[in-house]
Order: structure tokens, then sequence, then C-alpha cells
């Protein structure tokens, strides 16, 4: 049975919190939704991040931006999440970055031998890093 697909939007019915660490109970979390570009003529799947400032951002875009922006989609608290997930507008708002097949091909070949459990592992860890750098200064 094929997948049914359905455009992004700002339904929250729509959207998956995820701790970045499931042992965790304080775990940073990220909004995830899966679906296609409102009015992509060929309805192709992505996976979609909220950011901080309301717009989402697909994985293959996030992957190319420097690992201290990461934090623009991690959520310290649940709480914090949802108070996004209850304010943003009718129709959601796309962060448009070109994506080209090499960029497809690259990220492909850094996540083809990891779990989705190891992926949030790794950007947890980055994560943390990041903050604490941050900290620092």
């Amino acid at each position: 049975m094929a997948t049914p697909t359905h455009a992004l939007s700002n339904d929250y019915c729509d959207c998956r919190l995820i701790k970045l660490d499931a042992q965790d109970p304080k775990s940073p979390l990220v909004i995830l939704q899966e679906g296609y570009v409102p009015g992509d003529p060929t309805s192709r799947m992505r996976l979609f991040y909220l950011q901080k400032d309301g717009f989402w951002i697909d994985e293959i875009t996030r992957s190319k931006r420097r690992e201290e922006e990461w934090g623009a989609i991690v959520f310290d608290t649940a709480a914090e999440a949802l108070e996004l997930l209850g304010s943003p507008g009718k129709s959601p708002l796309i962060l448009g970055a070109p994506v080209s097949e090499e960029d497809v091909r690259a990220y492909l070949a850094r996540v083809r031998n990891g779990s989705p459990e190891d992926m949030a592992r790794e950007l947890l860890a980055r994560y943390r890093e990041a903050k604490a750098a941050g900290a620092g200064t």
C-alpha cells in the first residue's frame, strides 16, 4: 500500500515532537513533519524541521548548514516547542534554499549507514558542543 502524501502544513496534528535522547527526560527536542512543499507539481515528499523562527527547513538544506546554526531547530523544552506549534500562521513558511542533485547524493552518502537514532544522537552531541562553546565566549 502506498504511503499517503500531503502538503507541509502548520497543523500540529501533522507534526512529531522527537526527543533527541529518548532515555533522558530533559532531552532537547525537534519538531518534524514529512510533506511536500505546497504547490510543488512533483509532490516530492521531504522531511522538514520547524525552526524557532517559525520557518520550516528541509533535512538536506539543514544538513548543509554550519553546526552553530543547528540550534535553530532544537528546543530545550517541550513547553518551548509546544508554544511555537500553537502560534504559527495558516500557511507554512518554508526556508527556500536550492538543493542540487550533488547535495542529495552527499547527504545520502552521509546517512546511508546510520539509523534515525544514530542521526538524532549525532545532532544532539553537536548541538551540545556548539551550545557549550557559545557559553564559554
